[in-house]
């Protein structure tokens, strides 16, 4: 052993979950990868159609999730509450955190919930 450690690959062991656009290891590895970020609603009408959008989403049942009809129903109850007279912060968030716990293995999903808590810090 020369005390020296050698990159010939990438390792993962055990219980791990790796998300990643792209990914290279060794010798000469390049990786080239691209991020979309999905637009932020500026107002409270383009947060409903959002969340709307959202929810559209999680019913057409993307292979990537798990439990996709939940995660449309807790995505359901957002929309309830965004259409109220005075919607909760506090409970809006905790709903998106929810969906966004849900939707870890679909970067297009993940993006547009991240984008919603955004709007929803900002607007409300």
């Amino acid at each position: 052993m020369t005390g020296k450690a050698e990159n010939s690959g990438i390792w993962i062991e055990g219980p791990a979950a790796v998300s990643a656009g792209a990914m290279a290891a060794g010798p000469g590895a390049r990786a080239v990868g691209s991020m979309q970020q999905a637009a932020v609603p500026a107002d409270l009408d383009q947060l409903r159609a959002a969340i709307d959008a959202l929810i559209t989403q999680l019913q057409a049942a993307p292979a990537e999730i798990e439990d996709p009809e939940l995660l449309a129903q807790v995505a359901a109850s957002a929309g309830r509450e965004v259409r109220k007279a005075r919607p909760d912060k506090k409970i809006l968030s905790g709903l998106l955190q929810a969906v966004l716990a849900g939707v870890t293995t679909s970067a297009t999903l993940a993006n547009a919930v991240v984008a919603i808590q955004h709007a929803i810090s900002v607007l409300l």
